[in-house]
């Protein structure tokens, strides 16, 4: 099987085909023989990763193959009261939840659009209640309505958000949660618990 995005070296390696084509981006191209990956050796995967951007950041060691992890369920009662969901349009770019959540109400049938995306000037999800068909704010509901909906659209993201960083630190090394810290912009010397500094005694 060729891996994706990889063409065949005339040593029998791989290289990716992005790093043949940006040739003027720095990138580190590594070439690992087929005979390692056949002979079950293990090899340097890490070198699979040819071009790493000026605004990206590799994260290593990552444990795979978990079989299974508790998470928190989302809480029912933040549930809008006379509202019902009944269908979403949703991604993940980059890690932000983006897209659409629909809400249907119960006696008349009105149809409540929620978007979901990450505003980048302040950093932080927003929740625009929006017509179901076109790009505007709502017009027919009311301002508590609006405001039930949206908490509920909220707590259901924000469930999502939290179990998917959950699975994240499970399944992060030292090494892979000093480069997530890194990336993150808190590449900070890193303290145990028992350290005297923590207590304000250095």
């Amino acid at each position: 099987m060729v891996p994706q995005g990889q063409q065949p070296g005339n040593d029998g390696s791989w290289r990716t085909a992005s790093a043949r084509q940006s040739s003027d981006a720095p990138y580190r191209l590594a070439r690992i023989p087929l005979a390692d990956l056949r002979s079950g050796q293990e090899a340097d995967l890490r070198g699979l990763y040819a071009a790493v951007n000026g605004d990206q950041a590799l994260i290593p060691e990552l444990r795979m193959g978990l079989g299974a992890l508790t998470v928190q369920r989302w809480d029912p009662s933040y549930a809008a009261a006379g509202w019902t969901l009944y269908g979403a349009d949703l991604t993940l770019d980059m890690g932000h939840p983006f897209g659409s959540m629909f809400y249907r109400n119960d006696a008349d049938g009105r149809v409540l659009r929620v978007g979901v995306k990450w505003h980048l000037p302040v950093q932080q999800l927003e929740f625009p209640a929006l017509h179901p068909l076109k790009p505007e704010l709502t017009s027919d509901c009311t301002d508590d309505e609006v405001a039930a909906v949206v908490l509920d659209a909220r707590s259901r993201i924000g469930t999502l958000v939290a179990v998917n960083a959950q699975i994240g630190s499970f399944v992060a090394t030292e090494e892979s949660e000093s480069a997530i810290l890194d990336a993150s912009g808190l590449g900070l010397e890193r303290l145990s618990e028992h350290d005297p500094r923590l207590a304000g005694d250095a």
